[in-house]
């Protein structure tokens, strides 16, 4: 009956749409379709799918039917396997300027396209096409163009500051336009963002997501908003009560979309307030919800808890070796490389923007002069960039050849741990810097880079960083596990403190690290501060290497 009911009002739209004329440029069953695609997308597709292409005689209509096809299909989550059917309606509206909106909505659904299919830098190249493109009161289209945006900078480009203002700007659009489910979805995106910058105003915009999750009777939103207080009151040692209290509340009253984040949760509150079997008792609860390969963050709250677990227990080895393996997995969801490849795509959207906006001003010669004198500056700008880079390799090796490097022995005595990966570790950096040496006589210092970039993960992996941080923590009265207590100091920072112990020169620490000897110096007082020692970072190792030597 349901189905029944919904076939005649499809009909009877489509009859009105063609008495009204709206078929005028369009076939009329598209139109139909395109008016359901927001109140309805399973009738939409159902509508779109019922036409033949080749009952289409005009071009327009045919793309019309793909732009169509492709939205529907996105909207009611069918994974894109290819994008023809949007690569047809986008070459048509590139080619005809007066369809402004549905040259926009082109761009917006060829970008959904290419992140479905696992090309998040393309998706960003169109939706800054679509957001150049879009009419400045096309609210809907605007709105959905820096909803999507925002979420590609949260995962891919890790700048919580400009996904925010993203989302900010969606908000705007989606306020001007009356769409409360699309508010609550941004304000809940805010949160997140202050979140994860650790700005405590998340607790505002989370609140304002709830209210409009409960205004719209959505009780899955609710639970995403209540599910988020949990986890992020419980971070704080005085809101950790209130944390459990609505992940309990929450466990109870919304059992159906239980998942594994909130037991995660409630597992990680039971651990911070010393109740390890309640904490173990949540943590196998995980089991019993299927679910994909656990990602990156839940992993790495997994070790974070046991690590909580075995601090509880007075097992101090086993609490650094979770928190080693937690503070690894944090460094892994970095994405400074993606970033600044999503970076170089918006560049070169915005540079396409600024084109267009000249070209209806001065023509296309003045165009062309702007983007020549544009590369030229910027192939300028790259081949300095490498020259300096060149240089500055050559002088690390020439700056090698002059150091003492013969120092593996005088080192081992000082850690005094013989038959150990350290000692492998210090043999093998030494044989490996003094190759790298050698091949300085032969090789361009670009083959060297490679060769230094592939061999250092089997001269210094996790086993030897692992290692040297336990044995370093025994030597020296939890020298290392108490300076990693300070939230500001990183992995990296770590090793870089791990090797000042040991006695490593500064060329040996760049070496060792992948880093440039002028940056050793700079590292050092940005750890110092990190620390908020008010006497160099060297000194202050030096008075526990020598005390306890």
């Amino acid at each position: 009956m349901h189905w029944l009911v919904r076939i005649v009002a499809i009909s009877l739209l489509v009859a009105v749409v063609t008495g009204c004329g709206g078929a005028g440029r369009y076939d009329a069953r598209l139109v139909a379709a395109d008016s359901l695609m927001q109140p309805d997308p399973d009738s939409a597709l159902a509508l779109v799918l019922a036409v033949p292409p080749g009952s289409l005689t005009r071009e327009g209509d045919r793309a019309y039917r793909d732009l169509l096809l492709t939205q529907a299909r996105y909207k009611c989550y069918i994974t894109a396997t290819s994008d023809s059917d949007i690569n047809r309606a986008l070459d048509y509206y590139r080619r005809h300027s007066g369809e402004r909106e549905k040259l926009t909505r082109a761009y917006i659904y060829k970008g959904a396209v290419m992140e479905e299919l696992g090309h998040p830098d393309s998706a960003m190249f169109y939706y800054k096409h679509a957001e150049a493109t879009a009419d400045e009161k096309d609210y809907t289209n605007l709105g959905q163009i820096n909803l999507r945006i925002a979420a590609l900078y949260r995962v891919y480009y890790g700048d919580e500051e400009i996904c925010f203002e993203k989302y900010r700007n969606a908000l705007k659009y989606f306020e001007l336009t009356g769409n409360k489910h699309y508010q609550q979805v941004c304000y809940f995106s805010m949160a997140m963002c202050r979140a994860l910058a650790e700005d405590t105003d998340w607790k505002d915009y989370i609140e304002q997501s709830h209210a409009l999750a409960i205004q719209l009777n959505d009780s899955l939103a609710v639970f995403n908003c209540e599910e988020f207080m949990c986890r992020y009151l419980s971070h704080n040692d005085s809101t950790l009560n209130k944390a459990k209290q609505i992940g309990l509340s929450c466990l109870q009253n919304h059992s159906k979309y239980v998942n594994r984040d909130l037991l995660q949760d409630l597992a990680f509150i039971y651990a911070k307030q010393n109740l390890n079997d309640s904490a173990l008792i949540y943590q196998e609860g995980l089991h019993s919800i299927e679910t994909a390969k656990p990602d990156r963050r839940e992993r790495m709250m997994h070790y974070w808890i046991l690590s909580i677990i075995a601090h509880n227990e007075g097992d101090t080895a086993k609490s650094n070796y979770y928190n080693g393996l937690k503070n690894l997995i944090s460094d892994s969801i970095d994405n400074d490389k993606h970033k600044n490849y999503i970076q170089r795509i918006e560049n070169s959207s915005n540079i396409e923007k600024e084109k267009n906006r000249i070209q209806k001003i001065t023509g296309l010669r003045q165009l062309l002069w702007i983007l020549a004198a544009t590369a030229i500056c910027l192939l300028a700008f790259f081949v300095a960039f490498h020259l300096h880079r060149e240089q500055r390799f050559k002088e690390i090796l020439l700056g090698l050849q002059h150091a003492q490097l013969d120092r593996h022995t005088t080192l081992l005595e000082q850690i005094d741990k013989k038959d150990s990966v350290i000692e492998h570790f210090v043999q093998s950096m030494v044989s490996f810097m003094q190759t790298a040496i050698d091949a300085c006589e032969k090789d361009s210092p670009k083959v060297i880079r490679r060769r230094i970039k592939e061999s250092l993960p089997d001269v210094a992996n996790d086993e030897f960083w692992n290692a040297l941080q336990l044995y370093l923590d025994k030597k020296y009265d939890h020298l290392i596990f108490n300076i990693a207590q300070n939230p500001k100091i990183t992995d990296i920072d770590l090793r870089f403190i791990g090797l000042s112990c040991c006695g490593f020169s500064y060329l040996e620490i760049a070496i060792a690290l992948g880093i440039t000897p002028t940056y050793v110096s700079k590292k050092r007082r940005m750890i110092a501060k990190k620390m908020g020692l008010n006497v160099p970072l060297q000194d202050y190792l030096n008075s526990f290497t020598q005390n306890n030597t």
